[in-house]
């Protein structure tokens, strides 16, 4: 799937401890900007995910792993309002940071539940609309027009800072992502292809941005290691 010879060695990601099964690797971080790179390498027990960057290994665990996995009230209560958890799913959790799945809510918890994050971060509406419309590469008149047509897929949830990052799926969902050729060129060495099989491999990728910063990312996913459709 990755041409791993290039991600661990061009990017130094050479020193990883012993238990971390490189060939695991499922997601790859890159920033559309900076250049930068983070990896996210899944434990042989599919519990967690290992997450490696320039400032050092961390674990994403599964939203409902027994031992680390997150709580609904302790979401509520941050976010000051009760919704229901088979909508507003805690898909992972790292650390103090939840990450919410969105795919599964209707409209009213949606709209309940961005409506809390605006409050919570003091995010103004037109600024969550245009983070939504620039990650989905589209043009949503309203915020509910947006959440109808579920154009964002997961949000990250600090629980301490303010960087709330929202997630889309558009060359899933969507119209597809203009990439910068910083990016094509990044990914076409990372999936060791040429132009015309790069969106094959992209179709599970993960456009991402955080909404008090103009920082854009681009999240590939290797889907058929943890997922069977």
């Amino acid at each position: 799937m990755y041409d791993l010879s290039f991600i661990y060695d061009e990017f130094e990601f050479i020193a990883l401890p012993a238990e971390i099964e490189r060939d695991r690797l499922f997601n790859v971080s890159f920033d559309l900007h900076t250049g930068s790179v983070k990896l996210y390498i899944l434990d042989s027990s599919e519990r967690f995910l290992y997450k490696v960057s320039t400032s050092g290994i961390t674990r994403q665990y599964s939203g409902d792993d027994p031992d680390h996995g997150g709580s609904t009230e302790r979401l509520d209560l941050h976010l000051g309002c009760r919704f229901n958890p088979r909508e507003i799913v805690v898909d992972a959790v790292e650390d103090d940071i939840y990450y919410i799945y969105l795919d599964d809510a209707g409209l009213q918890q949606s709209l309940q539940f961005f409506a809390a994050i605006c409050r919570t971060y003091h995010i103004e509406q037109d600024q969550l609309l245009r983070s939504i419309n620039a990650i989905g590469n589209c043009y949503y008149s309203s915020v509910s027009t947006a959440v109808a047509a579920k154009a964002v897929s997961l949000v990250k949830i600090p629980f301490s800072g303010p960087d709330v990052k929202i997630y889309a799926r558009p060359f899933l969902n969507g119209s597809g992502f203009d990439l910068n050729e910083r990016a094509r060129v990044f990914l076409k060495r990372l999936y060791a292809c040429d132009d015309s099989a790069l969106a094959g491999h992209l179709s599970h990728a993960w456009i991402a941005t955080e909404l008090n910063r103009k920082r854009m990312l681009i999240v590939t996913q290797y889907h058929a290691l943890l997922h069977r459709n």
